[in-house]
C-alpha cells in the first residue's frame, strides 16, 4: 500500500458534527430549555467517534493486508503515533502549566476534580484514573482524553489481531468484541463503575470494523442498501438523530445500558449509507463542514480550554455573555486555534507519515 490511500467523502463533515454536539453539551451558558433538551446527548459524539475510528483503521489494516498480502503493524502504529502524539502531549503539558499561569496571574484555579497523575496521563492511562476515583480531572483538556487513551488502546489490540488473524476470522473478531463490551459493561453497571476504557466500548470500534470488512470483501451487502428509497432512508436517519436526542432524557440505566449496542449498530448503518448508491448523506469535500472536520482532532482537544478561557473573560467584560454570544465567541476561537495548531504543528508530524507506507 502507498502512500496514497482512499478518501471517503462525507466523512469528514460528520466527525464535524459529532464535534459539534460534545462542544454544545460542554459548553456552560446557561441555554433557554429547547436548546438544553437538545444538547445534553453530548456523549454520544464520543460514541459515534468510536464508530468512525473503527471502520477506518479495519479498512486501512484490512486494505493493506488485501493490497500487499501482508501487513507492517510498526509502520502502521508510527503512523497512527505521528496523527496522535504530538498534539496529544502538547495538550498535557499545558494541562500541567495551567495552574503555574493562573497563579502568576493572580487568577485563582478553582478546577473541580481529582490533581492529575501526569504519569498515568502521558501513559495514555487517565480513563483508568478516572474509572477508579469516579471523577475528572481538574484541568482542561485532561477532562475530555480519556476517548483518546480509549482510541490509543484501540489501535494497539485490532492492530495486533489484524496482523495476527487470517482475514475469514475477522467476523469471529468482531462478534467476540461485541459480546465481550456487553458484558464488561454489565459487570461495570453492577459495580457503579463508569464505562470509559475499551473493553466497554469495544462494540463501537467493532461495528465501524464490520462494515469496513463487508465494504472490502462482501460488498454486495453494502450496495444492497442502495435499494432503499431516499425516502426510507431519510426516515432512518431522523429516526436514529430522534433516538440521540431522546436518549439522555431517559432517566433509567436499565434503557440507556440497552442502548448503547444498539447506537452502536444504528452509528454503523449511518456509515454504510454514505458508502452505497443513492447516498442520501454526500457532502462534498469543499463543503464548509467537510473543510472544518480536517480539524476535529484539534478541535475536541482545544475546545474545553477555550470555553474555560471565555467564562473567565465573561467575568470582567461590561457586556454579558449569553448562551448563543459566548457560545459563538467559544466555537470560533476552538476553530481558529485548531486550525492554527493543524497547519503550524501538526501538520509538520504529518508529513513524515508517507515514509510508513509500503
Amino acid at each position: 500500500m502507498n502512500a496514497t490511500k482512499t478518501h471517503f467523502h462525507t466523512f469528514d463533515a460528520l466527525r464535524f458534527f459529532s464535534f459539534l454536539i460534545v462542544f454544545l453539551h460542554h459548553s456552560p451558558f446557561e441555554k433557554p430549555a429547547i436548546v438544553s433538551f437538545f444538547t445534553k446527548s453530548g456523549g454520544i459524539g464520543v460514541l459515534f467517534f468510536f464508530v468512525l475510528s473503527g471502520f477506518l483503521i479495519t479498512y486501512l489494516l484490512l486494505h493493506e493486508k488485501m493490497s500487499a498480502g501482508t501487513l507492517s503493524f510498526k509502520n502502521f502504529f508510527i503512523r497512527r503515533l505521528l496523527r496522535i502524539w504530538p498534539l496529544f502531549y502538547a495538550m498535557i503539558l499545558f494541562a500541567f502549566l495551567t495552574p503555574f499561569f493562573l497563579s502568576m496571574l493572580k487568577l485563582g484555579f478553582s478546577g473541580s476534580g481529582y490533581q492529575p497523575d501526569w504519569l498515568m496521563s502521558a501513559l495514555f492511562l487517565e480513563n483508568y484514573k478516572m474509572m477508579l476515583t469516579g471523577d475528572t480531572p481538574n484541568v482542561s483538556p485532561l477532562t475530555v482524553m480519556w476517548s483518546l487513551d480509549v482510541e490509543e488502546h484501540f489501535y494497539i489490540l485490532w492492530g495486533l489481531c489484524l496482523f495476527m488473524l487470517p482475514v475469514r476470522k475477522i467476523p469471529y473478531l468482531i462478534g467476540v468484541s461485541v459480546v465481550l463490551a456487553n458484558l464488561t459493561r454489565i459487570i461495570y453497571f453492577n459495580h457503579e463503575i463508569k464505562a470509559l476504557d475499551l473493553f466497554s466500548n469495544l462494540d463501537f470500534f467493532a461495528f465501524g470494523g464490520l462494515v469496513a470488512w463487508l465494504l472490502l470483501y462482501k460488498n454486495e451487502v453494502i450496495q444492497r442498501l442502495g435499494i432503499i428509497s431516499k425516502k426510507r432512508k431519510n426516515l432512518i436517519i431522523f429516526g436514529i438523530i430522534f433516538l440521540v436526542v431522546l436518549n439522555p432524557h431517559i432517566h433509567s440505566d436499565y434503557v440507556n445500558l440497552i442502548s448503547l449496542p444498539i447506537f452502536a449498530v444504528l452509528f454503523s448503518f449511518i456509515i454504510a449509507f454514505t458508502l452505497c448508491e443513492n447516498n442520501i448523506l454526500y457532502i462534498s469535500d469543499k463543503n464548509i463542514f467537510s473543510r472544518l472536520g480536517i480539524y476535529t482532532y484539534g478541535l475536541y482537544l482545544i475546545h474545553t480550554i477555550v470555553i474555560n478561557f471565555v467564562i473567565r473573560i465573561s467575568e470582567v467584560l461590561p457586556f454579558t455573555l449569553n448562551w448563543l454570544s459566548g457560545g459563538l465567541l467559544a466555537l470560533l476561537l476552538t476553530i481558529l486555534l485548531s486550525m492554527l495548531t493543524y497547519h503550524l504543528f501538526e501538520k509538520q508530524f504529518l508529513k513524515l507519515k508517507r515514509y510508513f507506507y509500503r
